[in-house]
């Protein structure tokens, strides 16, 4: 109810002592509640109302710690989850960018193919400089496109199969033959 009038402010003030009162009787029970329950928890023994009260409290908590070793288990089990859908990803991730790799190597293939390049050299070989075509160690010319090769750098070989060998070489690494 509104009033209007001389009266109005004093009647604001009055209402709002009040309320002032009130809220410092709320801050007071509690306190008081928090005092008794400190004294109920150290074994403190009051009449039958307040002990049941107490009970309750003590069945709440109990309930709230159960609660809350059930939020544990669920963040664990969250966090399980997100590990492996994390690895999940990470395996798929590597496993295209094998494929990517796999198809990126046959498509360079496929693609030397097409303008006649075979860059395979064969072991102890070269390639054609001109064209990538492998070429066998000694050749003077490719054999695809009849490229001039670059005479390799002729060393000492085996008086029995001709193969390259070292100086300082006792046996010939390819037959066996005694060197001088």
């Amino acid at each position: 109810m509104a009033f209007f009038g001389p009266h109005n402010a004093e009647i604001n003030q009055v209402n709002a002592q009040i309320k002032n009162e009130n809220g410092k009787i709320s801050g007071y029970q509690y306190t008081l509640g928090v005092t008794l329950l400190k004294k109920l928890d150290e074994g403190a023994v009051f009449d039958d109302e307040i002990m049941a009260i107490y009970a309750s409290i003590k069945e709440s908590r109990t309930t709230i710690e159960n609660c809350n070793t059930k939020l544990a288990e669920i963040q664990q089990q969250i966090a399980e989850e997100e590990a492996a859908k994390q690895a999940e990803k990470e395996r798929r991730a590597a496993e295209a960018a094998t494929l990517r790799a796999a198809r990126a190597a046959e498509l360079a293939a496929k693609a030397g193919g097409l303008f006649g390049r075979n860059n395979s050299a064969p072991a102890g070989g070269a390639a054609c400089p001109n064209c990538g075509n492998a070429v066998a160690p000694g050749m003077a010319f490719c054999n695809k496109c009849g490229t001039k090769l670059p005479e390799a750098p002729v060393g000492k070989t085996c008086p029995n199969c001709g193969n390259a060998v070292d100086e300082g070489m006792a046996f010939c690494n390819k037959c066996g033959t005694k060197l001088g």
